[in-house]
């Protein structure tokens, strides 16, 4: 074989060498980081990173582990400001069927206290009630629905809004707004084969797959922001 080959296989060689070992590097420090402090049950460092958990008492203790695969990255937009604008227009049909419940109560005050008087006493309904408490029991669940679905945004929001929020401030720095943001969220799971002793037992191998999660956005200007990654989930695989 000519020197020169030689020369060129022992660089591929390197190169592959070096790369293997650097694969799943950062994905490892991170993941070290979060069963180290899972193990300590240092919520205030983990809420710095996480929004995982990996209870030492029910999960048990990570004692070491090495990341067998890292996944493409998946990216997605992540619409906050239009789970803005479904909370600002759910509060608004709330207050409007709230008003119009409302008025409808107060001209039929005292036929809707009669029945629901009735009602508690588990006694019928005379015929001549059951059409108006058939509005009014629609009344009633819509106002419920109404306010259902402002709950539902208002999580949507959260629990979005939340993510990306941790991952693009930094700790003990000033916690950005990303409802204002033009944000997208990249995910990637990682599997570990690790060695968890449980809470009761010997340690044994298992695989584990963690879900990572970055926040990218533009702010005003336009200028591109890169969140830091957050270890959303830790399950067996």
């Amino acid at each position: 074989m000519p020197r020169r080959w030689r020369t060129g296989l022992v660089l591929v060689a390197a190169v592959v060498a070096f790369a293997a070992g650097c694969s799943g590097s950062s994905e490892k420090k991170l993941l070290g980081d979060f069963f180290r402090a899972s193990r300590l049950r240092d919520d205030l460092t983990l809420g710095n990173f996480a929004t995982a958990t990996f209870d030492p008492r029910t999960d048990g203790i990570v004692e070491s582990f090495d990341v067998t695969s890292v996944s493409d990255e998946k990216v997605a937009p992540v619409p906050l400001k239009q789970y803005v604008k479904d909370i600002e227009d759910a509060k608004a049909a709330d207050t409007d069927a709230t008003t119009k419940r409302r008025e409808f109560y107060n001209a039929n005050s005292a036929a809707i206290a009669r029945f629901a008087k009735l009602e508690a006493e588990n006694k019928p309904i005379p015929p001549k009630d059951q059409p108006l408490k058939s509005t009014w029991d629609k009344w009633v669940q819509e106002g419920n629905d109404k306010r259902k679905a402002v709950s539902d945004a208002q999580r949507r929001l959260g629990d979005a809004r939340g993510m990306a929020e941790l991952s693009l401030s930094r700790p003990n720095g000033a916690t950005v707004d990303a409802s204002t943001l033009d944000v997208e969220m990249a995910t990637k799971e990682v599997l570990v084969a690790a060695s968890v002793r449980p809470p009761n037992g010997q340690p044994a191998t298992k695989n584990l797959k963690a879900v990572l999660m970055r926040a990218k956005a533009k702010d005003k200007s336009g200028k591109e922001v890169t969140g830091r990654w957050i270890v959303s989930s830790v399950k067996p695989a």
